[in-house]
C-alpha cells in the first residue's frame, strides 16, 4: 500500500533555500571568527552560536518574506 502514490513534491522548492541557509550560516560564522577574534575566549565561544543563528537566520528569512521564496517555486 503506497499512501504517497498521487503526491507530487517539488524537491527544488525545499532544496535551494536550505542550501542558501547553510551558506548564510557558514559565511556569518566566518565573518564572526574574523571580526571578533579579539574577544576573550569564553565570551567568543559563548556568543558564536547565538550570533550565527540570529544574524544568519535574519539575513536568510528577511528576503524570503520579500518574495525571494517565489524564485524557488
Amino acid at each position: 500500500m503506497n499512501i504517497f502514490e498521487g503526491v507530487e513534491l517539488d524537491t527544488m522548492q525545499f532544496f535551494w533555500p536550505l542550501i542558501i541557509l547553510a551558506g548564510t550560516m557558514f559565511s556569518i560564522g566566518f565573518l564572526y571568527s574574523r571580526l571578533f577574534k579579539w574577544l576573550p575566549k569564553g565570551l567568543y565561544n559563548s556568543l558564536i552560536g547565538p550570533v550565527v543563528l540570529i544574524v544568519g537566520g535574519y539575513i536568510w528569512i528577511y528576503p524570503m518574506n520579500l518574495g525571494f521564496y517565489e524564485l524557488f517555486k
